[in-house]
């Protein structure tokens, strides 16, 4: 028995499969409990925020869209912004954002998560819906130069929501922390709501990677998606295995069907294997077989 989550996000479709003591399971006890290592806690954390923040920005955002850095200008003998000075920074950005928004009759929709870079320097990283670049800097004015960078056609934002997580790493929970939480966001983003299968008619789960039926030539697997674990806190104490699968766009062409698996090398997964090429090979052996059973007996004169 185990538990399947299933959750759709945009063009993503995410699938965990995991135990939980919640529901019981025959076979396969529980490992023994020890106290987790802050280390390992914090790892746990850091990776159940970047799926939360991957399934936020999928779910309201795509391609077009605005992955915005807001940095400031500083000469060497300036002081670097404080903490109160860059969030008096962010809301007058985000308040006169919101209203160019107003203006083109659209609404602003987006996630703020601040940083502090290697070196000591504050930035401001924005996901928004698109809106013109001159915009931006009209309003974030004499502050500095923003950078933006146009989101992708793949419609999976793993990378992103994976990069804007490691830098929140350094400061949350402490003292130095620039927000509260590791990221804002605005009320109006849509929350994906993850459904719910308890798995009984086998006792364990294959840690296989594999498109249903239903989604077959619509959907591919998103490779560095697969994960699997074993004794894990996230799940208390139990395994776990997901991936992802990812929309076609427009114009994409489905490659030959491919089947992944991390039995053996851990969260990589195997070498995938290609049924096509398989097919090929079996169409051409029995290809050759018939064409050495016609000539067998030679020409008829």
């Amino acid at each position: 028995m185990y538990v399947l989550r299933i959750t759709k996000a945009g063009r993503t479709i995410e699938y965990e499969k995991y135990y939980t003591y919640r529901y019981g399971r025959r076979g396969g006890g529980r490992k023994k409990r020890t106290a987790p290592m802050s280390e390992r806690q914090r790892r746990v954390n850091n990776r159940e925020a970047a799926r939360r923040l991957r399934l936020l920005l999928n779910e309201n955002f795509g391609p077009g869209d605005l992955h915005v850095v807001l940095g400031y200008a500083r000469g060497k003998e300036e002081a670097h912004r404080t903490k109160e000075e860059m969030k008096e920074d962010i809301s007058k950005f985000l308040r006169k954002l919101r209203g160019e928004y107003r203006k083109l009759g659209q609404e602003l929709r987006y996630v703020h998560v601040m940083e502090i870079g290697e070196k000591g320097a504050r930035h401001h990283h924005l996901v928004v819906n698109y809106i013109d670049s001159r915009i931006v800097q009209q309003c974030w004015g004499k502050l500095g130069r923003p950078m933006l960078y146009p989101l992708d056609e793949s419609g999976q934002y793993r990378q992103l929501a994976d990069y804007l997580v490691k830098y929140s790493n350094r400061t949350v929970g402490t003292s130095q922390a620039l927000q509260g939480k590791r990221w804002n966001c605005s009320r109006n983003l849509r929350r994906p709501e993850p459904e719910y299968r308890i798995i009984t008619d086998r006792d364990y789960f294959r840690a296989e990677a594999k498109t249903p039926a239903e989604y077959r030539g619509r959907y591919y697997i998103d490779k560095g998606s697969v994960e699997r674990g074993e004794g894990s806190p996230e799940y208390g104490g139990y395994g776990f295995f997901r991936f992802t699968l990812v929309e076609y766009g427009p114009g994409e062409a489905p490659p030959g069907a491919v089947k992944w698996s991390a039995r053996e090398k851990g969260t990589s997964g195997r070498r995938p294997v290609r049924r096509a090429g398989k097919e090929r090979r079996k169409r051409s052996e029995e290809k050759k077989k018939s064409e050495t059973k016609n000539g067998a007996g030679g020409e008829t004169v």
